[in-house]
């Protein structure tokens, strides 16, 4: 989560799209403040009249689950009165939980109307010198934009793009998709030479099957305990950015090893941790993954959420290099992705990641845990300032 200095409606707006990380059209977007921080933002697609309500108390559901002790409603339409139901429906349904409200906004062609545009009380009528609204702002004039393009922020045309950013891109993957092969049939030979694992355990009703199957299941621990974690490689998925920007650059051999030392699941959680300190802590990190990492991370791990941000940027490009037919390794590196994105609050890019992660890979069990946390709005413990201090 990005902590920024915004005074003013025109601000708030401009930011927005960075937060997301998209522009927005057709949606109420919810901008929640805890302790002076702005964030996290929620946002959702305008629904039927007909679901207004239910829509509404799903929202309010997992907002309130946050905690916001101020929000803001900001509702962008391209139809006048678009938004008006579902706006309402949020707005007293905030209230009514002793949430404050900033503003009341809704913004259209490219202007915005506040509550300093209405009369007292009213959340619908317009006085009358203000019936155009106000140009929505320039956000080269905005500081707090600055920030956040100053950071490489660029937010995309709508959130359809967003899915894009950890989806399969078959221009770029069938390299990777080959160098995953490569070595999978010696691997199988070795683990199991007799195919027991793909028997069903259901279905293993005598002695000595289930005693080939207990050994072939020893053999692939064996395996993945010993799995290269290639710890070399991952440094630079975790090194600064440069003063002349981001460089990161990968082959396909170097994505196959990496994504394939994700099964490794104490390797895993030890990555995660030092990508981002405020989901997985230090503290628990093995002995022996933390030696690697010490030795090879010279920055050591991400205390910042700028820093944090870099390693996601560098793990979504990543992801999108890994086919969906490599199931493991797609789900592992997309939940990887998706434990930063949220510990930065990005929600949109941490659920699009879980649920790619659970449509190749159903049964991935850290990204239905994570998918849960992303359902019910629960936040990091910690916070980056927590890991500051």
């Amino acid at each position: 989560m990005t902590s920024v200095k915004i005074s003013t409606t025109d601000e708030l707006l401009a930011v927005l799209p960075h937060q997301l990380g998209y522009r927005l059209e057709d949606c109420v977007a919810i901008l929640m403040v805890t302790d002076k921080i702005v964030g996290p933002v929620a946002r959702t697609d305008l629904p039927s009249e007909r679901d207004v309500e239910g829509v509404a108390a799903g929202v309010l559901d997992s907002l309130l689950r946050v905690g916001p002790e101020l929000a803001m409603l900001v509702g962008y339409e391209s139809v006048p009165g678009q938004s008006r139901s579902l706006m309402r429906a949020l707005h007293h349904g905030l209230l009514d939980a002793g949430v404050q409200l900033i503003d009341h906004v809704v913004v259209r062609g490219g202007r915005w109307w506040g509550w300093c545009c209405r009369p007292r009380g009213s959340l619908d009528a317009v006085r009358r010198e203000h019936l155009d609204g106000h140009a929505m702002a320039d956000e080269a004039s905005v500081p707090a934009v600055a920030e956040f393009i100053a950071r490489g922020s660029a937010p995309l045309s709508g959130r359809e793009a967003m899915g894009d950013l950890v989806a399969e891109d078959p221009s770029a993957c069938s390299g990777v998709g080959d160098a995953l092969e490569e070595p999978w049939e010696d691997i199988v030979s070795q683990i199991d030479p007799e195919g027991v694992l793909e028997i069903d355990p259901d279905d293993v009703d005598t002695p000595g099957l289930a005693d080939e199957l207990a050994e072939a299941r020893a053999r692939a621990a064996d395996w993945i305990g010993d799995v290269d974690r290639v710890p070399h490689l991952w440094a630079r998925v975790l090194a600064p950015e440069g003063e002349r920007g981001d460089t990161f650059e990968v082959s396909d051999a170097d994505v196959a090893l990496m994504t394939r030392s994700l099964v490794n699941k104490p390797w895993r959680d030890a990555l995660i941790a030092w990508m981002s300190p405020v989901m997985f802590p230090l503290d628990q990190v093995d002995d022996a993954s933390r030696g690697l990492l010490v030795e090879h991370v010279e920055g050591g791990p991400a205390t910042t959420s700028e820093r944090s941000q870099t390693v996601l940027r560098r793990l979504l490009r990543l992801g999108t290099r890994v086919p969906d037919d490599w199931s493991h390794e797609a789900a592992a590196i997309c939940t990887v992705s998706a434990c930063v994105a949220w510990g930065i609050g990005n929600g949109s890019t941490a659920g699009d990641a879980v649920a790619r992660a659970l449509r190749v890979e159903p049964g991935y069990t850290l990204a239905r845990y994570l998918g849960r946390m992303v359902d019910f709005q629960m936040r990091p413990r910690h916070a980056w300032t927590d890991l500051a201090a």
